[in-house]
């Protein structure tokens, strides 16, 4: 008897373990049907540096559907990625309330491209995807997803350089080569010796088109044309030798003349700044940070008042006994007092000096084409 009941315990115990050792069973939460059916205004489009402030694709979709009790709302997302390679993605668009579409421009989708690494001339498939998130008090409700594709071809924004030509009175065309500074602006500069004359800017040596004239914001405005007609150009009054800057992103034209640097540079020496009364070509060297002001050097660091024992000056050949930028009186405050001179000697008029009048972190500014100095509290 004993032996029938150890083994009925011991059955009861197997039991006990099999139904504990048994895998759980999880609710899985289904994926909503797609009631937004997703579409694009076109299936394949090659993008237009001359349309790129119109409309290249319009996304529209319908409501999705009514889901997770009275309370809930629904939130629209939008995002597209490169369907061959998803890490390719764009940020995620929130939706206004109450719109079911979105837009983007030539250029805005060009820019997509671009920062993608996809070449200019390469046609590209792109999954645009909507995204309905539902806000429920009661549930969590997976999110409504539609999709749909589009093949895109992108064009190169900014060329490897660009053509200034000058027209003058008599017909005769002169043409400049003018490169980026810093690739990848689309901000061009060259130095150039310039008569009075019209002139435009043109993406070839021998064509006219396409190209940069007059723009509709003022006389150094400028507007993409893609091909000839009744267009209107900017006018050059100046002679003499100038530094031309063209920023296509902006649409304007800059022309400056720039002081000219014994090498190339201006440094800062003095206790005024960390620099101290040491010629460091590196540590005190003001730089050329803006490419559509290369006119303006700067420098940023702390600045020290000492109490009003504190001064500084601006070599411009890196020799105790070479040329300096030096002030227009002992003490001269930049922050307010922004006359800079020509470069002389210190023979020339003395070893006159700027100072400033409160501790902090400030940035010195050298305008090389108006011959001024300012200095700026960092914010």
């Amino acid at each position: 008897m004993n032996k029938i009941m150890r083994l009925v315990c011991l059955l009861f115990l197997m039991s006990i373990v099999a139904s504990c050792n048994k895998d759980p069973e999880y609710y899985t939460l289904e994926n909503p049907v797609d009631q937004m059916h997703l579409k694009a205004s076109v299936a394949e489009t090659t993008l237009e540096k001359e349309k790129e402030h119109e409309a290249a694709v319009t996304f529209t979709w319908d409501a999705a559907a009514q889901r997770g009790g009275a309370d809930a709302r629904t939130t629209y997302y939008f995002r597209m990625y490169m369907s061959d390679l998803r890490t390719n993605v764009t940020e995620l668009y929130q939706i206004e309330t109450g719109e079911f579409s979105i837009s983007f421009t030539h250029s805005e989708l060009n820019d997509i491209l671009a920062s993608w690494n996809i070449l200019p001339g390469s046609k590209t498939t792109i999954e645009a995807e909507v995204i309905a998130q539902v806000n429920s008090s009661v549930q969590y409700l997976k999110p409504e997803l539609s999709k749909t594709q589009i093949n895109v071809t992108g064009y190169d924004k900014n060329a490897t350089a660009i053509y200034m030509v000058m027209v003058a009175d008599d017909g005769v065309k002169t043409v400049r080569r003018m490169t980026e500074k810093v690739v990848g602006t689309g901000v061009y500069q060259s130095s150039i010796t310039l008569e009075p004359c019209k002139y435009y800017f043109a993406l070839s040596a021998s064509e006219d088109y396409p190209g940069y004239v007059k723009g509709e914001n003022g006389d150094n405005s400028l507007k993409y044309v893609g091909a000839g007609g009744d267009h209107e150009m900017l006018v050059n009054t100046k002679s003499g030798t100038y530094t031309v800057v063209a920023d296509l992103n902006m649409l304007d034209v800059n022309i400056v003349r720039i002081y000219p640097l014994p090498m190339g540079g201006v440094w800062i020496v003095g206790n005024s700044c960390d620099v101290g009364w040491n010629l460091d070509k590196e540590k005190g060297a003001l730089l050329s940070k803006d490419p559509r002001h290369p006119e303006r050097l700067t420098y940023t660091g702390n600045f020290y008042f000492r109490g009003g024992d504190n001064e500084f000056k601006l070599s411009l050949e890196l020799n105790w006994s070479g040329k300096f930028f030096f002030a227009p009186h002992a003490g001269a405050n930049p922050a307010t007092e922004h006359e800079l001179g020509e470069g002389r000697y210190q023979n020339d008029g003395g070893d006159l000096k700027w100072s400033v009048a409160s501790d902090g972190k400030y940035t010195l500014t050298v305008d090389l084409d108006q011959m001024k100095i300012y200095l700026d509290p960092v914010q």
